[in-house]
């Protein structure tokens, strides 16, 4: 699989080649910035010129950063095990690191137009520069480097809504225990949300921009396009379920699980009530049980989910999730409200009867057991690190 051009820049040619990570973009900041501010003294260009100039060249920095972060993330996913959604990760990777050099054909559909409107409005270089065309020529060098990296932003996150909405539509048509790994569909979403800063970086440019009203309005609506991508992408990708279609629907169906932790002094069980909302499994418990004592002191348990045939031992089902457990109270309450209100009403579909019953007899009922949500009663979401799946006399351990 090829590389961007950026990318072998920074690990064929030196100096930045000796380095890695951050400190390739740290020093591409400081070389930047001392050509620039030794061109703004020498010349004696304005103040404004020296300010706009170091304000371009973090945006070119930050992307680069943000450049050497995604293509690495996106070169790592591995093979689905879902025939078609592998399909679909592969010609995501190869389009976006083809040796057509997609990215480069990005970067020029933006600097040949912005070339051209500044050939017939040079304006913004008078501005700026004067008529000094040593000035003028390193300006376009920046503005190329600009240009190169807003269009991998622009080919990236296009293609980013496509593979997720591909993803999302291919997920539908699955059988058995075809899935996509649940790593790599959040190393997807996390790039995804890279694509907001990759947004906001653009607004940088604003105040450069802003003598021409044409080039603010073109870097407002890029900004956007990012944006839109971005959100669209995270959305569709949330949406595609980790599990196989075997397991949700265990999980969708089952009315009851099983609660274990290591405990104090023994081991610890207790069956919930759960619900699954396509990524991770929620419960409810008190906050004066002995529960929600161990996990405030170790969050880390484990979920059993059974479904058992007393007729027939080879149709029995199961699957153990073992992960992290996340509780809400207050203060993390009102940041995953939309989260919650979702998995709420996963819990009024599937446990109507129940949660009616119990609203109703509500005085009845033992202090810990009361329906009373956040203040009493604390849903519980439990983020796996690995899961096992018992089909009959079939044991098989589920990748993620």
């Amino acid at each position: 699989m090829d590389k961007w051009v950026y990318e072998l820049i920074v690990e064929k040619i030196p100096p930045f080649s000796f380095l890695k990570g951050r400190h390739v973009t740290t020093f591409q900041l400081l070389l930047m910035l001392f050509v620039g501010i030794g061109i703004s003294l020498y010349y004696h260009l304005p103040f404004r010129s020296l300010i706009m100039g170091s304000l371009t060249i973090l945006v070119v920095v930050i992307w680069s950063r943000l450049t050497l972060i995604i293509a690495p993330t996106i070169r790592a996913f591995r093979p689905s095990l879902s025939e078609e959604e592998n399909g679909i990760i592969e010609w995501y990777r190869e389009l976006l690191f083809s040796k057509k050099r997609p990215e480069l054909f990005a970067g020029l559909a933006i600097f040949i137009p912005l070339i051209t409107y500044l050939y017939f409005n040079p304006y913004l270089i008078h501005y700026y520069l004067g008529d000094n065309l040593v000035v003028i020529a390193f300006a376009m060098v920046l503005a190329w480097d600009v240009a190169y990296r807003a269009g991998i932003g622009l080919w990236v996150y296009a293609l980013c809504l496509i593979r997720s909405f591909r993803l999302f539509e291919a997920s539908k048509r699955r059988k058995g225990l075809e899935h996509t790994l649940l790593n790599d569909l959040k190393a997807m979403e996390r790039m995804d949300r890279r694509g907001v800063v990759y947004a906001l970086t653009a607004l940088l440019l604003f105040p450069v921009l802003s003598p021409d009203k044409h080039l603010t309005i073109f870097v407002i609506l890029y900004s956007l396009s990012i944006m839109t991508f971005s959100m669209l992408s995270i959305s569709l990708i949330r949406r595609v379920p980790w599990l196989p279609p075997d397991i949700a629907e265990l999980l969708e169906k089952a009315k009851f699980a099983y609660v274990g932790h290591e405990g104090e002094d023994f081991p610890h069980i207790t069956p919930v009530v759960q619900v699954f909302n396509g990524r991770n499994v929620y419960f409810v418990t008190s906050k004066a049980s002995k529960k929600f004592k161990l996990l405030k002191k170790n969050n880390r348990i484990a979920v059993l989910i059974d479904e058992r045939d007393p007729r027939d031992f080879f149709g029995n089902k199961a699957v153990l999730i073992v992960g992290k457990a996340r509780y809400y109270e207050l203060h993390n309450f009102l940041p995953n409200i939309l989260k919650l209100t979702k998995v709420r009403n996963l819990f009024m579909e599937k446990y109507s009867q129940y949660i009616s019953t119990y609203g109703k007899r509500k005085e009845e009922l033992p202090e810990a057991w009361r329906l009373t949500p956040i203040l009493k009663r604390i849903p519980v979401e439990v983020e796996p690190e690995w899961v096992v799946y018992w089909r009959g006399a079939r044991r098989i351990r589920i990748g993620l």
